[in-house]
């Protein structure tokens, strides 16, 4: 897993690294709550997108674990 930093410009635009746009292709959606997003290509299945995020989960998991750990 890969985590990357995106910042904003000065006209509140993201520009996202050639690597995720090449994995994203044109086109994405995007669904959000109140802190977070889920960005995935357009047309995308649903489930697919789920087994991606739980693949994420267990890798956050994992790093607050491991975080947990430093902490000692």
């Amino acid at each position: 897993m890969v985590k990357f930093i995106v910042k904003s410009n000065t006209f509140g635009q993201f520009y996202f690294p050639k690597l995720l746009r090449r994995e994203l292709g044109g086109i994405i959606e995007v669904i959000t709550c109140t802190k977070t997003a889920v960005i995935f290509p357009a047309g995308m299945p649903l489930k697919d997108v789920l087994k991606g995020l739980e693949v994420i989960r267990l890798d956050l998991k994992n790093r607050l674990e491991l975080e947990g750990r430093n902490k000692r």
